[in-house]
């Protein structure tokens, strides 16, 4: 009977060891932050143990990195640090693995654990977007002999998301420069989860006192109760709108009245010569529909007083505009344009607390700090996030990103790759969507063929707008789908409909499409209507600027007129109001901050070749 039952043992024991050594390693791989994991996915009979075995590892690293894991079965795909292969032998490193607790900040588990926060991120990637209660994090121990040390003469500030230098400046009275000199890592930008060296100021030295987060604190609430304290404060929630109101709009707009009134009567002699400054035309455009709106609600018996101002490309023009008493009498400042005019005129309604909306771009660092301006056109990071949101919702999906090595390409494939990890890949463990990278300068087309998948749909996403690049891409990829039937779905830029050398037929047979703020449906029948009206007005066609400048017009002055000019703490985030051609989302970049649209359309091409919206 001994000799039975060791016998069944040595058949049991080599059947584990014949199993273990079938688990073959994954050959697919994805890249978050830095740090490339394989994706393995459970078949029937492993276990964690044989796993972590075939990989180099162990049962705790693999369940620290997935976390949102709960049933280790069949199908599963489990993410696994390559950076585990990379251990130097005969060398232990010892981990402690810390459960993050509410409220807790990296700074202070740094401090706990004497480590920087440079050791969490090499082996918790994911912790630079923040920290969740109760994530586990993986922590090299024995890195400091005094973890309890105390800088006495800096505060440790960890940042967040959409916080500016300016900001983060203002709350603790520090000096900018202060800030670049004592971090110099991130002297050119700043990432949400940086932990940043403050210098106290003497008043904090002395009374040596804790010194708080004051992004804590700060919130909307704190700028409605500077709102409430002005004359003509009425809470958005009951504020009812009387025909004996008058809403008050100031409009500045570089119109150059004077100079292309010279310029036109030159034309008449000379018809060579040019007729308008630059960028008149679109903007005029937009003038003229905005005065379309704003006729629509005078129909309706709503008054509406329009003050327009020629800021021209001059600050001291916008200056002078702004210094009139009137100005301070405005429901909303719509404009202006250029940077440096933006920067006087969002100053001016941050301080007279009165909404502003900028219908043209304007750098993210003025919409941080100032909680009364609103961004129309959406950022490229927010049409980032809003394109992986989309990439996300398609089911078998494989991501490939093919680029050329540009630094402009490797800085959007970021903003890509960070969103789909936050966004997705945390969230839904990594089960039916991958992503991909292919340099095209190291390996050119051949690599391209390697990363598709014939059972998966493929989304070629290319970040580039250099038209040979872009062509020879699309080139390859319709043979790929003519030889090999594969599935595919090109997304790029709506500027690629004017590249001469892509023929028109290849982007609709590859379901080509892009996301773009606006979305034209000249069969809807408001827009015949507006378009009806341009043409009776202004004996011309309407271009996108008009249908904006009408959008623009419409959602504020109705937003007005529903919720007063205090209208802005009425808005609910992800509530969204269409227009002619536009769509409105507005959110507020931080608590201290304006708001941006985060609305957009994914277009494609029908099979007519006309342009359809994607639902």
């Amino acid at each position: 009977m001994r000799k039975h039952l060791l016998l069944i043992a040595l058949a049991l024991l080599s059947f584990n060891t014949v199993f273990a050594q079938e688990i073959v390693k994954s050959q697919t791989f994805i890249q978050l932050f830095g740090t490339k994991y394989y994706l393995h996915t459970m078949k029937t009979g492993e276990t964690l143990d044989a796993i972590a075995k075939a990989y180099n590892t162990t049962v705790q690293e693999i369940k620290m990195n997935n976390q949102s894991i709960t049933n280790y079965q069949v199908g599963i795909v489990l993410r696994i640090p390559v950076i585990a292969d990379n251990s130097t032998p005969g060398i232990t490193q010892e981990f402690a693995y810390h459960v993050v607790e509410k409220k807790q900040t990296l700074y202070s588990i740094c401090k706990k654990y004497g480590v920087t926060e440079q050791d969490i991120y090499q082996y918790n990637p994911h912790a630079k977007l923040g920290l969740k209660a109760g994530e586990t994090l993986k922590i090299p121990v024995g890195k400091n002999e005094n973890p309890d040390k105390q800088d006495i003469d800096f505060i440790y500030h960890t940042v967040k998301q959409n916080e500016s230098f300016n900001s983060i400046s203002q709350l603790y009275g520090v000096e900018i420069a202060d800030i670049v000199k004592y971090n110099p890592s991130v002297k050119y930008s700043m990432k949400p989860g940086d932990i940043i060296r403050l210098p106290k100021t003497n008043k904090e030295i002395e009374s040596n006192t804790l010194v708080i987060d004051k992004t804590d604190i700060v919130s909307s609430d704190a700028i409605r109760n500077r709102a409430k304290e002005k004359s003509d404060y009425c809470p958005c929630e009951t504020y009812r709108y009387s025909t004996s109101k008058t809403i008050k709009i100031a409009l500045m707009l570089p119109l150059f009245i004077n100079d292309n009134a010279i310029l036109s009567e030159s034309y008449k002699s000379d018809p060579n010569k040019n007729t308008l400054k630059k960028n008149t035309e679109k903007i005029y455009e937009f003038y003229e529909g905005l005065l379309i709106a704003i006729k629509d609600y005078q129909i309706l018996g709503k008054n509406i007083e329009l003050n327009v101002y020629d800021t021209e490309n001059s600050t001291t023009k916008t200056d002078e505009i702004l210094a009139r008493p009137e100005l301070k009498n405005m429901d909303l400042l719509i404009g202006p344009l250029y940077t440096e005019n933006v920067v006087r005129a969002a100053k001016f309604a941050n301080a007279n607390q009165i909404s502003m909306v900028s219908p043209f771009a304007i750098k993210n660092e003025i919409l941080k700090d100032n909680p009364y301006l609103f961004q129309f056109t959406p950022s490229a990071e927010t049409s980032i996030k809003e394109t992986t949101n989309y990439f996300g919702k398609k089911d078998n999906a494989s991501i490939i990103v093919v680029h050329n090595n540009r630094p402009n390409e490797i800085e959007q494939i970021k903003f890509y790759r960070e969103n789909l990890t936050q966004n997705y890949f945390n969230q839904n463990n990594v089960p039916d969507l991958i992503f991909k990278e292919v340099d095209f300068a190291n390996g050119g087309l051949n690599r391209i063929t390697e990363a598709m998948s014939p059972n998966k749909t493929n989304i070629i996403l290319l970040p580039s707008t250099d038209e040979i690049f872009i062509t020879n891409v699309i080139n390859h990829l319709t043979n790929l789908q003519k030889n090999n039937n594969y599935s595919v779905i090109l997304f790029g830029s709506q500027s690629w409909e004017k590249y001469t050398n892509i023929d028109i037929e290849f982007l609709q047979n590859m379901n080509f499409s892009y996301r773009s703020p606006s979305y034209i449906d000249y069969s809807n029948d408001k827009v015949k209507n507006f378009v009806s009206e341009f043409r009776d007005r202004y004996n011309s066609e309407p271009g996108i600027y008009a249908f904006s400048g009408y959008d623009i017009a419409k959602y504020f002055i109705g937003e007005l007129e529903k919720h007063g000019k205090y209208f802005q703490f009425c808005i609910k985030e992800n509530n969204v109001e269409n227009g002619l051609v536009y769509k409105f989302n507005f959110q507020r970049v931080n608590p201290v901050g304006g708001f941006e649209n985060h609305s957009t359309f994914v277009i494609k091409y029908g099979e007519d070749f006309s342009l359809q919206k994607e639902e």
